[in-house]
């Protein structure tokens, strides 16, 4: 039912638009200056125009819980076209620097157990028909990006995380702490509860 292919180019589409823009202006901070939140908020925004859009929504399991205790799904999204079940998205982002040049000491952290951690609450959710992780990371290096993207599925393969096929863009960012690329990977996630397997 859905096309990730397409999707993630509805995700890069904009981050790259906005960077050229953020050239543009001379802006002295650039879209690796954002954190995570801010991102989300930006990609929600834009995909406004084709797709039905809610961010931080309860997971349907945790029903009847207190609302303390209810886990969050950062984007909910489904096609303004028909009237699948929607997709169930988890957005997390990584940056190799942070600001004067430093190397984030936080870095491997943010991918390595974050990503696992909150991809398993979408991935054995009964509830939830279809999924995805989309992972945005800031480096200095596109072939350093594509080890670490291998790398975190193997981690995510060690933790039981199922995915499916990775599909990746990659645009050149200005430098401003250390920053030469923005790579966006999405895996759609192998339900436990599906039937079948979506890609």
């Amino acid at each position: 039912m859905w096309n990730f292919e397409s999707l993630i180019d509805a995700f890069a589409r904009p981050l790259q638009k906005e960077d050229a823009a953020l050239r543009e202006e001379q802006a002295v901070y650039g879209l690796d200056s954002w954190n995570e939140s801010r991102i989300q908020s930006f990609l929600a925004a834009r995909l406004g125009d084709c797709y039905k859009v809610s961010r931080e929504v309860h997971y349907p399991s945790s029903a009847g819980k207190k609302l303390s205790h209810r886990m969050r799904c950062d984007l909910r999204i489904a096609p303004i076209s028909f009237h699948g079940p929607p997709l169930w998205l988890e957005i997390k982002v990584a940056y190799q620097f942070a600001e004067g040049n430093i190397r984030n000491a936080r870095y491997g952290t943010q991918w390595m157990h974050g990503v696992a951690r909150d991809t398993r609450k979408i991935e054995t959710d009964p509830l939830i028909e279809s999924a995805a992780l989309l992972f945005i990371s800031f480096n200095d290096d596109p072939t350093r990006a594509s080890k670490h993207l291998d790398l975190l599925e193997v981690v995510l393969g060690d933790k039981d995380v199922l995915l499916g096929f990775r599909h990746t863009r990659q645009f050149a960012v200005q430098n401003r702490i250390g920053h030469e690329v923005c790579t966006l990977a999405l895996w759609p996630t192998i339900q436990r509860n599906a039937d079948s397997i979506t890609r």
